[in-house]
């Protein structure tokens, strides 16, 4: 299993507007539209960073293997995510862990 963890942070314009609620109720349903759909993701979810520090939102998702997780990136479902999301989010930083 590989468990696949971003960090965002939103977008200057989303914090400049007072809009992280709703930029966040958005990404939320964003990110359900993937689950249960695509093949290999067996789980993910977005929130807020509840640790604080400089990124705001954590993205936390698993899939069955690292082939699954070379699919998703280029999956249809996950490729319309990314589009829709391009506006609210910005500085991602990444990181894989392998589950044996």
């Amino acid at each position: 299993m590989i468990r696949h963890i971003l960090f965002w942070k939103y977008t200057d314009t989303v914090m400049s507007e007072h809009r992280e609620a709703e930029a966040l109720e958005f990404l939320q349903t964003s990110v359900a539209t993937m689950v249960g759909h695509i093949d290999g993701l067996l789980c993910a979810e977005i929130n807020a960073n509840t640790a604080g520090g400089e990124y705001d939102l954590v993205f936390y998702s698993e899939l069955e293997n690292e082939l699954a997780l070379k699919a998703f990136q280029n999956n249809p479902l996950h490729v319309a995510h990314r589009e829709r999301c391009k506006d609210l989010v910005t500085d991602r930083l990444c990181g894989d862990i392998a589950v044996y």
